[in-house]
């Protein structure tokens, strides 16, 4: 056999048994890294959120979807806590951020239906208040301190918290959009068919629907055209294990009161 063939044929198993031991000499550090564990997530948001602030890789700019302000912050060093306080709570409440899998910290906070035009705040960093350094729009106060603030939309506010309820379980949906739209409800009450109840627009740009509803919690969307969206006068929104999300609220059986539910407190025992 000719000698060069051999000795590359030798080299050839020796590769395997060569990165074998490399393998084995480096131990467990040379081991893929186990991913993260699961971060858990706020109450308030849905899996979209989750899955936005869980995967920011730096801070960024204030944002604000679904009607919840999003702030996040983050540093080399890792502090005890982060917050934010608000000046239309006269900067008493402080507000935690959580922290995601790749030490970005994040606060999202469902924004009052009550708010004020602007959301002014400053941050709190293990007890030491700063600015925003991801915020661009500052001023500063009276006393020379830097405030940041983030300006709201009317779109931003919820308009009231969910559908109406009636008596004997008639609930009113309402929406405000477009004039001229076909607007429909899909629901848990439905089978989430598209063509099952049409709101009526009975202003333009205001559609409104009643419907007898069962008592408990009831999940839903509004439908216009081919877009699914949720109800932008309802702050409660949740998500499925699928990832899909609704607008949600809880359906009460009220009854009107009677002439003898009147008298009742008027008949006790002397």
């Amino acid at each position: 056999m000719n000698p060069f063939i051999k000795l590359s044929a030798v080299l050839l198993l020796l590769v395997p048994f060569a990165a074998f031991a490399a393998e084995s000499s480096e131990g467990s550090g040379s081991k893929k890294p186990m991913p993260p564990p699961a971060v858990p997530a706020p109450d308030n948001i849905n899996t979209y959120i989750h899955l936005l602030v869980n995967n920011l890789t730096k801070a960024r700019p204030p944002r604000i979807q679904d009607r919840k302000l999003i702030l996040t912050w983050m540093s080399d060093t890792r502090p005890r806590y982060v917050a934010a306080a608000f000046l239309h709570e006269a900067f008493r409440q402080k507000h935690l951020f959580w922290r995601n899998q790749n030490g970005v910290y994040f606060l999202v906070m469902d924004i009052p239906a009550d708010a004020p035009p602007t959301l002014d705040y400053r941050l709190i960093v293990d007890g030491l208040w700063e600015g925003d350094p991801t915020n661009p729009d500052a001023y500063r106060n009276d006393q020379g301190i830097i405030i940041n603030r983030v300006s709201l939309k009317a779109a931003d506010l919820p308009m009231r918290d969910g559908p109406v309820a009636g008596y004997f379980g008639a609930v009113t949906f309402s929406y405000r959009g477009k004039p001229g739209q076909q607007v429909s409800i899909i629901g848990n009450f439905n089978q989430w068919d598209p063509f099952a109840h049409f709101l009526e627009e009975t202003q333009p740009g205001e559609y409104r629907l009643t419907l007898t509803l069962p008592p408990g919690t009831v999940l839903y969307e509004f439908v216009a055209g081919t877009r699914t969206f949720l109800d932008p006068g309802n702050a409660h929104t949740g998500h499925d294990d699928q990832g899909g999300v609704f607008s949600y609220f809880e359906n009460r059986m009220i009854s009107p009161a009677t002439v003898l539910d009147a008298a009742l407190p008027a008949s006790a025992p002397q």
